[in-house]
């Protein structure tokens, strides 16, 4: 379901401002005639932890944009291009990543990632234990033979390049020789930047090397070529102030895909452009100067978090979102004669993961690394200058989630998949170009068997299924189910299974299937404790496959055993 903005909001919308294009003078392009049929361009730009509500923008969030910062690109992608305010990723960087590269859930063997590190992240003394994931080693990385959208676009003629944070690899070569990408400008399996700047024009060994060519320290004319035409409130005197400083990270990856894009633009490109921004470290040292002195003089706005070097950081992303699309809309396309690379390049904006404790994300509960809606939804915003592509000035309401994106870029690209891979995501193309593509109340899938108990975070062994409106999850710690209505109740206060058991029975049916169907290991009760008995007269799954009891039944789960998911026929009184 989408809603159309009106000819306004391509100005002005929910307090937004449009982006000027500024800089550099390019030649003259046409924009009076539309666009070649030529394959399109995909920029794929993931920030890190970017909290659903941390944008300024209200369209992605359903009015819950942060104010306090500013995020001038994003909004003017989402005004112009599609909000999409029902997306999704995983609970944390892992699971998300390794979605969007396979395309299939995590229980899948050529995914099996859930968490960061490993699914015990609870202490020793948890109910159950959590499942193995990633490589046999335990490493959460993905295994070699894992297919991915980046071998789907390099198999399909595109070239394909990623620049920043990877995570999810054994070795940093694996980016180039097992997962599709031609080209590796800074990923490892690192998780994170340690630190944000450059020192002495060499970032340390949290980034990957090859982003070192790009790490040089801020001239005047880098400045005034770069920074200055897509700066916000920051005096001239501020930004001459990093002449001769540190680089930051989020620049030199903005530096990174702009020279990817200039080498390949006489064919179709895919880059992927993940950003370090804005994971921890999060402190005084790791903003750009200018932008952290702005928001240090920026008063706070009542209602939401006001954290200066977060803002900093958030802006200095989106600033390096505003070169690239800058630089789409002033370069000229080989390709398609007469028109700017924007003219047939896909933008999409999105996140890994819901946000931190210091994110905003407003009306939702939960943080990052939980399956509540704060934990998982992501703003996103798809765009593009070609209205054969994107057909934009739209809020998409329509619930997408990350595995989404292997089957609609392996379309857009025409890419063949191999025999017998089918990904667990949909082609959402059609959506973008309001080509009456319904994807109507089809399930969404998380699973997670294990623990991440951690500071504000709480989460335990679930599985979750949403479908149209409704979310329900079940807990194996205490075998129970909850259900909630998101339209009327974003915020998950009010538990319905009871009120609805028809509900909870047809959507628990639907989640017991989907385990079945991808074979999904569950938490084992842990070594130690006492073993559990429960009567159950209904299904259950559990080692691999799904049971029914037709009678009352007495099961007893001991140390060692999977804890099972127990769907009642009771639940309705069938």
């Amino acid at each position: 379901m989408s809603l159309r903005l009106g000819a306004a909001a391509a100005t002005a919308t929910l307090g937004c401002t449009a982006l000027a294009a500024t800089g550099t003078a390019a030649a003259p392009i046409d924009t009076a005639t539309p666009a070649g049929p030529g394959r399109p361009n995909i920029v794929f730009v993931l920030a890190d932890d970017l909290g659903w509500a941390d944008v300024s923008t209200g369209l992605a969030n359903k009015g819950s944009g942060n104010p306090y910062n500013e995020t001038h690109t994003i909004d003017r992608l989402a005004q112009e291009g599609i909000a999409f305010d029902n997306a999704y990723g995983g609970p944390n960087c892992v699971p998300t990543r390794a979605a969007i590269l396979t395309g299939l859930y995590a229980p899948r063997p050529a995914n099996n990632l859930y968490l960061v590190g490993d699914l015990d992240r609870g202490g020793d003394d948890t109910l159950l234990d959590g499942a193995s994931q990633g490589l046999p080693d335990g490493d959460d990385a993905l295994p070699a033979e894992a297919y991915t959208v980046g071998e789907a676009l390099r198999d399909a003629g595109y070239a394909t390049g990623y620049v920043g944070k990877f995570h999810v690899t054994k070795t940093a070569d694996q980016i180039t020789t097992d997962f599709g990408f031609e080209e590796n400008l800074g990923g490892s399996n690192s998780g994170h930047a340690s630190e944000y700047h450059a020192i002495d024009g060499t970032f340390n060994n949290s980034v990957g090397p090859a982003l070192d060519r790009f790490a040089a320290d801020y001239t005047q004319q880098y400045v005034d070529e770069n920074i200055k035409p897509h700066s916000h409130g920051v005096t001239d005197a501020a930004l001459d102030a990093l002449v001769g400083t540190d680089k930051h990270v989020t620049d030199a990856v903005a530096d990174a895909t702009i020279d990817f894009i200039d080498r390949h633009k006489n064919e179709p490109f895919f880059t992927w452009v993940s950003n370090y921004a804005i994971h921890t470290p999060i402190g005084a040292k790791q903003p750009r100067a200018d932008l952290l002195a702005k928001y240090r003089a920026k008063p706070a706005v009542p209602g939401h978090p006001a954290n200066a070097p977060y803002s900093a950081l958030l802006e200095g992303l989106d600033q390096g979102l505003a070169r690239l699309v800058h630089h789409l809309e002033t370069t000229p396309d080989p390709r398609n004669p007469g028109h700017p690379l924007a003219d047939n390049t896909i933008v999409v904006v999105t996140s890994d993961n819901g946000g931190t404790a210091n994110a905003d994300n407003g009306w939702l509960s939960g943080y990052k690394g939980e399956l509540r809606e704060g934990g998982l939804r992501v703003p996103t915003a798809v765009w593009s200058k070609g209205e054969h592509l994107v057909d934009g000035g739209v809020v998409d309401s329509t619930p997408v989630h990350a595995v989404d994106y292997l089957p609609t870029f392996a379309s857009l690209a025409g890419a063949n998949l191999p025999r017998g891979l089918r990904p667990d995501g949909t082609d959402v193309s059609g959506i973008w170009r309001n080509a009456n593509a319904e994807l109507g109340a089809r399930p969404l899938f998380w699973h997670l068997p294990g623990y991440l108990i951690a500071g504000v975070r709480d989460q335990r062994p679930e599985t979750v299924i949403r479908s149209g409106p409704w979310k329900l999850s079940y807990h194996y710690e205490t075998q129970d189910w909850d259900l909630y209505h998101l339209d009327s109740d974003i915020g998950e206060t009010t538990d319905l299974a009871t009120a609805y058991p028809d509900v909870t029975w047809r959507l628990g049916s639907r989640l017991i299937r989907w385990l079945d169907d991808v074979d999904a290991p569950l938490a084992t009760l842990r070594d130690g404790k006492a073993p559990i008995t429960v009567t159950v007269q209904g299904t259950a799954y559990s080692d691999g496959k799904i049971t029914h009891y037709d009678a009352p039944t007495a099961l007893t789960v001991r140390p060692g055993d999977e804890v099972p998911v127990l769907l009642p026929t009771a639940v309705t009184g069938r």
